[in-house]
């Protein structure tokens, strides 16, 4: 593949050259509180570009964050820093593999350790001895799945020493996927609240949990898809955009009238959806590096900071990238989709995904009468009375459709899964991702 053709693969938007962050948060310059916690957190010194994502085996999209901050750190003579979200609930020890049942393209789900009770966050979870990779249904396919689905189960085991689950974890991913680069230090989401800014966001909170409530919930409806609204009443108050932990380990939310109990005794403390951006992006590091998701949730993390925490935030960049694996093609027709024959049913006598002239005048005829009016419901009748016309003179074309579908269901969860980018970056084959980190590094400049 060229070289226009990989850069083709990736979304990269930079806020320019990398430079010492300006802004303020809480009344107090940024270098500021970032002189603190790099000193808390034992950070080295010097321009820092920082990314992050839940400990887990990432998929490409995910990777290309961290090869990204690893060009740019590079081409400017920074440091990174990974911030590993070890406060959330997912399996780290989970990697999806596709296997080969009967000549057709599954998902097989792999756990290489041991469940957790349901809500047990990463930070609690313990190091395990991996479990390799077995389906009674087929085989890893394609071969650089099997043989990335090996890999990770032998660096899985060769870090079993370590101190715990996102150690181990994090150490198989670098090992197996050397592209995504050396960081310069590593900090987890579970760090962040005992820092110097951290307690005083908590004090904060302490101060005025309905305003953090209000304001925290006046960003989610900006972005609905961000994070579940805090309850703003309750009998416990009002719930803070925190976690801490439960006493059968699981991460359990916390309420105003809670707060001062669990600081009294030193439980832990972590931050909630974008408090955990906000506090990335503000002293965690010169630059962030978000992916595409991020560069919409980020407008939520840029309104909560600036009206709770009176911040302003640092610009960031944004890095992704499209890799699919390399499966047999096939080479049949393209199979005919639930959409597709739903289309037909609904437009019979449209010959492809726009609707044909007599379902579009129907439309536009129901459109132009009265809301709620006789006329409008008049038309919508004569609309259904014509479909019911068109699918008897077109009755056999939708029976072959329908006889079609239904074969081609597995055909088309199969299409599903060759078209998927999601499938960890560990499975595809190594030179797609050196191709991959030598593309961002071309682009930045």
């Amino acid at each position: 593949m060229n070289n226009a053709a990989n850069d083709a693969l990736t979304t990269v938007e930079s806020a320019g050259p990398l430079l010492a962050a300006q802004g303020t948060i809480m009344g107090a310059e940024l270098s500021y509180w970032r002189d603190a916690m790099r000193e808390e957190l034992q950070m080295p010194g010097g321009l820092l570009i920082g990314t992050g994502h839940q400990v887990e085996w990432w998929h490409p999209g995910i990777a290309a964050k961290f090869m990204w901050a690893n060009a740019v750190a590079t081409r400017a003579g920074a440091a990174t820093v990974w911030l590993i979200i070890d406060t959330d609930i997912r399996d780290p020890r989970e990697l999806r593999v596709p296997v080969s049942v009967n000549g057709e393209i599954e998902s097989a789900l792999h756990r290489f350790g041991p469940r957790a009770l349901h809500g047990t966050p990463a930070c609690v979870r313990s190091v395990c001895q991996p479990t390799p990779f077995e389906d009674a249904r087929g085989v890893a396919i394609p071969p650089c799945a099997a043989a990335g689905t090996d890999a990770a189960y032998r660096a899985l085991l060769a870090h079993s020493d370590a101190a715990d689950c996102t150690t181990q974890v994090l150490a198989a991913v670098r090992e197996c996927t050397p592209e995504l680069g050396t960081p310069g230090c590593t900090v987890r989401s579970s760090q962040l609240m005992k820092t110097a800014l951290g307690m005083a966001i908590v004090e904060r909170a302490a101060r005025d949990p309905h305003a953090c409530a209000r304001a925290f919930n006046a960003a989610v409806a900006v972005v609905p898809r961000v994070a579940r609204t805090l309850a703003e009443d309750g009998p416990l108050g009002p719930e803070l955009p925190l976690w801490t932990r439960g006493s059968d380990g699981t991460r359990h939310r916390v309420h105003a009238a809670e707060l001062a109990a669990l600081r009294a005794k030193n439980a832990p403390l972590w931050p909630r959806a974008f408090l955990t951006s906000a506090m990335a992006r503000a002293v965690l590091s010169d630059r962030f590096v978000h992916g595409t998701g991020g560069k919409i949730y980020e407008r939520a993390t840029d309104m909560f900071a600036q009206s709770w925490l009176d911040a302003r935030l640092p610009a960031f960049d944004v890095a992704s990238a499209t890799l699919r694996l390399p499966f047999s093609s096939d080479a049949l027709p393209p199979p005919v989709t639930a959409a597709a024959r739903r289309a037909r049913w609904f437009d019979p006598e449209s010959t492809g995904y726009a609707p044909s002239a007599s379902k579009l005048a129907a439309l536009t005829t129901i459109a132009s009468a009265p809301h709620a009016s006789a006329a409008r419901r008049s038309a919508w009748l004569a609309m259904h009375a014509e479909l019911g016309r068109a699918r008897s003179v077109h009755a056999a074309e939708i029976q072959a459709l329908d006889a079609q579908h239904a074969a081609d269901r597995i055909r088309a969860r199969a299409a599903q899964w060759r078209a998927d980018r999601t499938w960890a970056a560990v499975l595809h084959p190594p030179h797609a991702l050196k191709d991959l980190a030598e593309s961002l590094r071309r682009q930045c400049r």
